[in-house]
């Protein structure tokens, strides 16, 4: 199985970096894993509906229609990491052969993205910069890997 995780712009803060970095390295050792960053819009809070379209257009014409396709939004269903590593090994054992996950831009997603999504996930009902929400993304999915191989990194 293939994972994917689909954000829009580059990480800037170093210490983002190094997280984003150091967990991508780790997913790779359980699992095929990528992080495909998408150009944001340059649009300003006034032009926000043009930034959602344009973004939204943009990410839903690089989504394969055989990949189960998770868009994060904070009205989505919450997990918890037992229940986001079942999830992974209903996917590995009776699903598509690749998921793919999204966060938004810094203005959401359209109705579009979310009325195509397999799945709409929340992180938490609390609200994060998107470059921490890349990296608890990324830390939780390490996690339900090492929570399905019984390793100790998840107590």
């Amino acid at each position: 199985m293939k994972i994917s995780v689909y954000v829009f712009g580059k990480v800037k803060t170093k210490f983002w970096q190094a997280a984003c970095s150091e967990f991508t390295e780790r997913l790779r050792h359980y699992v095929s894993f990528e992080l495909k960053e998408l150009r944001d819009s340059r649009f300003n809070e006034k032009n926000s509906s043009n930034a959602i379209e344009d973004e939204s257009t943009r990410l839903l014409a690089t989504i394969p229609s055989t990949a189960f396709f998770v868009a994060l939004d904070a009205r989505g269903d919450q997990f918890t990491s037992a229940q986001l590593a079942r999830f992974f090994e209903e996917k590995q054992n009776f699903g598509p052969s690749e998921i793919i996950f999204a966060i938004g831009g810094a203005f959401g997603f359209s109705k579009s993205v979310l009325q195509r999504a397999d799945l709409v996930l929340s992180l938490s009902q609390m609200t994060f910069p998107h470059e921490l929400a890349r990296v608890i993304l990324l830390e939780q999915i390490y996690r339900a890997y090492t929570i399905l191989r019984g390793e100790k990194y998840h107590k």
